[in-house]
């Protein structure tokens, strides 16, 4: 049996997600973030690959230490082929149905999953929802939709947990641009339209 997973139908967020190639939505993620807690649904992953109606959501979190962030290098035993060797600046996963308590967050739930299975991380500052990162460049990204968030740590200690899936290094702000080539597409968005301007000011000039 297919896992489910978490997908919300493409026409609630249609009035939210206007341009949807290669974008980082901040203006309206609180919006659709709530769209996607009051109507989200679970359908097997095998079916929502190759369903063009439905968006999987998929928590993605970047990790920053100041002004270093973490950056992993996928390696073979990735289950996904197309990011094989890629370098990525977020930790993310499919969000799967659990037991559910009434008001849980399933969304936050999926992304401290995925977080506490693949890297450990300590002192933790805050974690920041970001943005929403919507592609509609190619069919697999079409069926994917990203929940950006940050996560501030105060100490630079880590460990990849799953040492057979990927690789991990700190990498300054400044430093990322020489990778820039070797990054999975939402990282690439994630870097041109959120780290690479700034804080404030330019940082707002790529950001829908």
């Amino acid at each position: 049996m297919s896992e489910k997973v978490l997908t919300i139908r493409n026409k609630l967020l249609a009035e939210h997600i206007q341009n949807g190639s290669g974008c980082l939505i901040t203006d309206q993620k609180t919006q659709i973030l709530d769209i996607i807690l009051k109507n989200q649904i679970f359908i097997p992953r095998d079916d929502a690959e190759y369903d063009f109606d439905h968006k999987q959501v998929i928590p993605y979190v970047v990790i920053r230490n100041g002004n270093n962030y973490l950056l992993l290098k996928r390696t073979t035993g990735q289950t996904e082929k197309r990011l094989h060797n890629k370098f990525s600046l977020g930790i993310g996963g499919h969000v799967n149905p659990g037991p559910s308590t009434g008001n849980d967050n399933v969304i936050m739930k999926g992304l401290y999953k995925e977080l506490n299975e693949e890297v450990w991380t300590c002192d933790h500052a805050g974690l920041n929802f970001i943005g929403i990162i919507n592609d509609e460049s190619n069919s697999v990204s079409k069926v994917h939709l990203g929940l950006l968030y940050e996560l501030e740590v105060l100490s630079s200690e880590y460990r990849v947990l799953e040492t057979e899936k990927m690789t991990a290094q700190w990498v300054s702000g400044d430093g990322l641009e020489k990778y820039y080539s070797g990054l999975e597409t939402w990282s690439q968005i994630v870097y041109d339209q959120y780290m690479k301007t700034g804080a404030d000011g330019p940082r707002g000039q790529g950001v829908k």
